[in-house]
């Protein structure tokens, strides 16, 4: 049997962290319309329908304060090509247009926030509900449109394998996702 070791509960002293957040671009706007782009890692589909996707963020960022304002926000989906202007995004000063990262905005199709043109996938979003502990909050949006682009590939194995995805692990540390195909699950016998 495998010794178990059991650690501190917060996440900023596990080395190596086993939890994998997915790195992407969120573009807000303000009650003024001006617009917003950070990087942010701690997100995930909860729901499948309606289709539900759950951000994680610090009630002082700008990102939360524009999202719980006007109720709507983009995930754009960048890949690592796009790593250096990912970067970038996270150290400008606020607010933070797309433009000054080297990026280009596009209109989004069903909400104010745009897109991004370089990023391979986008989901707008409107605010369906929050949960906030503290200074963190759990922003839970309601997929209205999703979009990729076009030319990712012939099939679905060739396009997890284009799209290079970015996944934040620890300070510093980050990663690419990798696509494999795995033995299926085992079947499972009929239910009575």
């Amino acid at each position: 049997m495998k010794s178990k070791i059991e650690l501190d509960t917060n996440k900023w002293t596990w080395h190596p962290s086993p939890l994998a957040h997915q790195i992407v671009l969120v573009t807000t706007v303000d009650e003024k319309g001006i617009e917003n782009v950070a990087p942010k890692s701690l997100i995930s589909m909860f729901s499948f329908d309606p289709p539900i996707i759950g951000l994680g963020c610090n009630l002082e960022h700008r990102t939360a304060a524009n999202i719980l304002a006007t109720k709507e926000f983009t995930v754009n989906v960048p890949g690592e090509d796009l790593v250096s202007k990912v970067w970038r995004a996270g150290g400008l000063p606020h607010p933070r247009r797309v433009e000054d990262t080297g990026l280009h905005p596009i209109p989004a199709l069903k909400v104010s926030p745009p897109r991004i043109e370089e990023c391979c996938a986008h989901y707008e979003c409107v605010l369906d509900s929050y949960k906030a502990w503290g200074k963190e909050v759990a922003l839970f949006g309601r997929i209205l449109s999703f979009s990729r682009d076009e030319d990712l590939g012939d099939g679905w194995w060739d396009w997890y394998r284009r799209l290079g995805l970015m996944v934040y692990l620890e300070e510093g540390v980050h990663g690419i996702v990798e696509a494999r195909r795995l033995a299926p699950p085992p079947s499972s016998p009929p239910s009575s």
